[in-house]
Parts: C-alpha cells; structure tokens; sequence
C-alpha cells in the first residue's frame, strides 16, 4: 500500500453515474484515497460509452474507472441500501451522480446519510445542481455547452453554433468537485467533531463561471459577443506546410521579432504595427503576407525559431503527436496502471511529496464485491455469502 499520498486514509464511496462524478472519484484514488465504485446489475454506464477498444471495453470507462475497487449492488433492494447504507457510515466522503430528491427516491438522502455519519462530506456533481428550475431536467455536455454559452463564441459567425470538444464539461465539472471535497476535508480537519457537509456541484455552473472574457464582456458591454467572422492568424491557428500554427501577438516585441523570423521586416521595424489596436484595424494590411510566410515553415521549426527569442506561439499537435511529445514524456505525463495496461494521459498537476499514482486499470465489474463489503460494509463471510447467494450482491 502507497502511504506518500495526500489523501491516503481517506475512504470514499463512489455512486457515479456520470463521467464528472467518475472522473472526480478517479482524482480522489489517484492521489491516495481508498475508492469503492458500487454499480447496478447493468454496470455503470460509463462502460456503455463508445469508442471501444478490441477487447469491446469502453475507452473512456478504462480512463475515469481507473484506480479504485467494484462492487455491484442491486440497489432496488433493502439488503442492497442496507449494505450501501453501511459503507457510507465508515466512510469520509459519498460521490454521487444524482440530485437530493433523486437520491431519496433510492433510500439514500443525504439528510438521514449525514445523521448517519456526522462526519462525511457529501458530494452530488449533476447538469443542473440540486436546486433551482432545472434541477429535475436531464443534461450532458451538449445541453451544458448550449446553456452555459460556450457553444455561442464556438464557431464562424453564419454557421451553427459549436460545443467544445470531447466531455470538457464532465472533466472541468469532475475536477472542480475533486477541489471541492479537498476543501471540505481540510475544513473537517480543524472540527472536532469532524465537520460534515454536502456540496453541490452543477456541470452548467462550473462552465458558466469559467466563460470568461466573452460573459464578462457581455456584462459590461450589454451586448451578446459574436462569433468569429473567419479565421486567420489574427484570430486563430493557419495552415503551415505540415498542419496548423497559432501566433500569438500580445506584445510589441512579439510582433517584431515574430516579423523579422518570417522575413517581413517592413512590417517589423514600423512601430505603428506594435499595437494590437492598430493591428485589428489594418488586418487586411498583413494578415495574407504573414500566412504566406508562415505556410512556408514546419511547426515544430517556426516553434523552436520563436522560443528562442521568447515569442509565444503554438503548433497545434495532432492527437497521434501528444503521446510522443518530448516535453510530456521528460515531465513522465503519460502513465500506465502500475498493474498493467494502456498509458493514461495525466496527472494534471505534480506534488513533489505526495504524488498521484496510477495503481490499477478500471476494474470489471463487481470485480471486488465481496472484499467491499467486507472492508467498507463491515459485513461478515455469512452476510457477504447470504448476499451474493441472493443476488443482491455479486
């Protein structure tokens, strides 16, 4: 057992449903806590998301499963309440994908669980919260990306709306409640009693907060900020001979120097070209005898050109290129389960006392129901057999 983690001794009972609160559970096992995943006869469903690998295993339920132990409950009965109710009472923390009054409907509520156990910190991460309007609607990252106005700045101006890529919404959501429960744990630490608490986490309001300078904007402005009209380089990455690159110009010296690499020098040493202002106003002065220019260079050439004056650009690395990035490999961000399996990306931060470790690949499912039981539970060989033997358990 790793004994060098932040959060070793911590016992969590993880109820994820969802990718957010899977991935949440993922953080708090990478960095020491002892995770316990109880899943319904179907298993969770995460292991239904595409793409699969060639073993028919869900890619994304290999990724945020990771790290923790399986047990499957069913949780329509109430020896499976009894035995989820059991865990709960050791336990110091309770993710959970559904809403206060979602979780009454299964005999769980949050009020009768923090009775309980005074002491455990509560964490339901859903769409919409507990509360409010919307708190009974369903949602995903789609609906997030809609209703937080991310999907509004995504895009070409006379083109539909985009969402961000991927399941952003449930990876930004999921971290947001790791920190989350972190805080609330080191609140606990300076209660005696240990001070108990339930935190609610909205996928729509993590992304609503982080929808910055577009709503700030908004707010001052009072006008809704519109989406990109094209793209150049002005506004966004170009094409070069082997991809795309992003050239940031923030600065005056950036300009200058970015323009003497590209050979521009008249655009280089006319100081009227050094502010952004100036810049945006006269775009069509420039922009096309730039990107001529850029078009004629390698990304990872241009980058290392402009690094070394310490102008700030980016070449947009394909996904096939990330995994053999020299900078990521030196820093070790790709990592395997110590107990086999595929490299994972992660993790997203590192602490030089206590770091993350991948121990184990996702679990299958129920995996470990009877050891569960046994050391969250706190049931004994004739219980654990009565369950399994009744099929509550298995």
């Amino acid at each position: 057992m790793i004994t060098n983690s932040a959060l070793h001794g911590i016992r969590v009972v993880d109820l994820s449903t969802s990718v957010s609160a899977a991935w949440c559970a993922r953080m708090l096992a990478d960095f020491g806590a002892d995770v316990a995943l109880f899943e319904d006869a179907d298993g969770h469903p995460v292991r239904r998301l595409g793409p699969f690998d060639d073993t028919g295993n869900s890619v994304i339920a290999e990724y945020v499963l990771a790290d923790r132990r399986s047990a499957i409950l069913e949780f329509k009965s109430s020896d499976g309440i009894s035995a989820v109710r059991a865990a709960v009472a050791s336990a110091d923390v309770l993710v959970c994908s559904g809403t206060q009054a979602e979780m009454e409907t299964c005999g769980l509520d949050f009020n009768s669980l923090l009775k309980l156990n005074p002491g455990i910190v509560i964490c339901s991460i859903t769409p919409h919260g507990s509360t409010g309007a919307r708190s009974k609607h369903p949602g995903n990252d789609l609906t997030t990306a809609a209703l937080s106005g991310w999907a509004s700045i995504n895009g070409l101006a006379g083109r539909p709306p985009l969402k961000p890529s991927g399941l952003q919404s449930s990876y930004c959501a999921g971290t947001v409640a790791y920190a989350s429960i972190v805080s609330a744990l080191l609140a606990s630490c300076n209660q005696n009693p240990l001070l108990g608490q339930f935190i609610d986490v909205s996928e729509l309001e993590v992304m609503t907060s982080t929808f910055g300078p577009a709503l700030l904007t908004s707010q001052y402005q009072r006008e809704p900020q519109p989406r990109k009209t094209k793209v150049d380089m002005s506004t966004g990455p170009v094409p070069v001979k082997d991809g795309h690159f992003a050239l940031t110009i923030s600065r005056p010296h950036f300009w200058r120097d970015a323009m003497n690499v590209l050979g521009l020098d008249d655009l280089a040493n006319d100081p009227r070209w050094g502010t952004s202002w100036y810049r945006k106003e006269h775009a069509d002065e420039y922009v096309d005898r730039a990107q001529e220019k850029l078009a004629q260079w390698n990304k990872m050439d241009l980058f290392d050109t402009l690094a070394a004056l310490r102008v700030i650009a980016g070449p947009v690395l394909e996904t096939d290129e990330l995994s053999e990035n020299v900078h990521l490999k030196e820093r070790g961000f790709f990592r395997a389960p110590e107990n086999s399996g595929p490299q994972h990306p992660g993790p997203a931060f590192q602490m030089s006392a206590t770091p993350a470790h991948l121990n184990q690949g996702a679990p299958g499912p129920g995996e470990h129901t009877a050891e569960v039981l046994r050391d969250f539970a706190g049931l004994d060989e004739s219980a654990i057999d009565a369950l399994l033997a009744s099929r509550v358990a298995r």
